[in-house]
């Protein structure tokens, strides 16, 4: 997979974009594998290549995404000012993934500010899509027959 086929570099110019490309590197991993754990200190951006990974929330609860869409982007919280991931990201099955560490691509959006710029915006499309998408899944699961049994 070519990067600048990936949504989220959309736009950005080819000379930065060889430059992220030098960044990256190319991972598998074995089913089961966890790539990082909820509120860990968020290292890395993985773009999709193969497979099926969850990303699991767990608070008293607990929600499970898939994604499976070659060029899926996750761990974004990498991306934000907080940098801790906000969900777990385990290998549902083999998985193979572009993996870029978080300082390299910082430093070269800190030298390229309008390409960093490009890429925030093209995340918070990746971020909202995935928002309404968890408020759609949630709203479809409570309109399901709420009536109480009592008994």
């Amino acid at each position: 997979m070519i990067l600048k086929e990936i949504e989220l570099f959309e736009g950005v110019d080819f000379e930065v974009m060889n430059e992220i490309a030098a960044i990256c590197s190319e991972e598998s991993y074995s089913k089961d594998t966890v790539l990082f754990e909820k509120d860990e200190q968020a290292k890395c951006l993985y773009i999709l290549l193969g497979g099926t990974v969850y990303l699991v929330i767990k608070n008293g609860g607990s929600i499970t995404y898939n994604l499976s869409e070659p060029g899926d982007v996750f761990g974004w919280s990498s991306m934000l000012e907080n940098g801790k991931y906000t969900a777990s990201g385990i290998c549902a099955t083999d998985l193979k993934v572009v993996k870029i560490e978080k300082d390299k691509l910082n430093r070269i959006f800190k030298n390229r500010p309008e390409a960093g710029f490009k890429v925030l915006q093209r995340l918070a499309g990746v971020i909202s899509r995935r928002l309404s998408n968890a408020y759609r899944d949630l709203l479809s699961a409570r309109s399901t027959d709420t009536t109480p049994s009592y008994g």
